[in-house]
């Protein structure tokens, strides 16, 4: 087995280290295929996850924390789910162009 971590992009071959990345990544240039959309979406919940670690750091009452802490693990929820129905189908199952096959393809040909 090897200790390296491939792109999500099949037609892709960039790999990474897998103890600094674990799991699923895509490299910068597969990042920038992506719809704008798509990466200023998932740019936000980043900033956002930033955002509420920084301010628990700097803070020292407990309940505070809790709720900083559950209000971070929404986020990092929601961007596991922007993950999940965004950005991995555009790259394991992408559209096809409109054409001659996909029509004969649609209609079961």
């Amino acid at each position: 087995m090897t200790d390296r971590t491939p792109c999500i992009n099949p037609r892709c071959r960039r790999t990474f280290k897998a103890e600094e990345h674990g799991g699923e990544v895509v490299c910068g240039k597969c990042f920038r295929t992506l719809p704008e959309a798509v990466r200023n979406e998932h740019r936000g919940y980043w900033r956002e996850i930033r955002k509420w670690d920084r301010r628990i750091t700097r803070t020292g009452d407990e309940l505070k924390i809790a709720r900083m802490r559950a209000i971070s693990s929404r986020i990092e929820r929601r961007l596991a789910q922007h993950w999940d129905r965004e950005i991995k189908p555009f790259f394991v199952a992408p559209q096809k162009p409109a054409g001659l096959d996909a029509f004969i393809e649609e209609i079961g040909l």
